[in-house]
């Protein structure tokens, strides 16, 4: 037995602009997305922050960017993140953190927003915590030239210095590092 589908010109016609209006609004739906920016959020509290326990972090909106869900509920944040790539930039960053010496708990949300330039492509945003300051530094992709780098004994010891701006620059002291928070304003874009 044979089988023979007719299909008129008015039906294909029908089929061939509801695939294409299916189209548009799979490429509209992907453009309309958030915008990715190629940069990096970071922190490492096993090494810079050794008196912390982070207990939450999230930076924007985006789920790769915050502890996961599973370790809040076990309790037990990862103590470093290291994201490069593009992904959305965020307008904020929650932090929040133990002492473990005194047991005291806190928590800091940091408008970026106001305080980020508007091109971070290929920048690093990095958080340190001293005691119940967050700082949080935006290095920059460019290497400075001359290099101020000081000698390998010199970083070693501005490495393990309470400072969090001794530790930032012993990690990167090769790029430009500005510190936006605690109180910086948004920096000027050079024209």
């Amino acid at each position: 037995m044979r089988l023979t589908i007719k299909l008129r010109p008015a039906f294909l016609r029908w089929l061939a602009w509801l695939i294409l209006g299916l189209a548009l609004v799979g490429l509209s739906a992907c453009a309309t997305g958030p915008r990715l920016t190629d940069h990096a959020f970071s922190f490492d509290a096993r090494w810079d922050s050794k008196d912390v326990e982070v207990l939450d972090y999230r930076y924007g909106d985006y789920v790769m960017t915050r502890a996961p869900a599973y370790q809040l509920r076990q309790g037990q944040v990862g103590q470093m993140t290291n994201i490069n790539g593009p992904f959305p930039r965020g307008d904020t960053l929650y932090v929040k953190w133990r002492i473990k010496s005194t047991e005291e708990i806190f928590e800091d949300t940091v408008d970026l927003k106001s305080r980020l330039p508007d091109d971070i492509t290929r920048h690093r945003i990095y958080f340190i915590i001293k005691g119940p300051q967050l700082n949080v530094y935006l290095i920059s992709p460019e290497k400075l030239n001359p290099n101020p780098c000081p000698p390998r004994e010199e970083l070693r010891r501005l490495g393990v210095s309470d400072a969090p701006d001794d530790r930032i620059f012993s990690r990167y002291c090769y790029r430009k590092i500005i510190t936006i928070y605690p109180d910086q304003p948004k920096p000027q874009e050079s024209k």
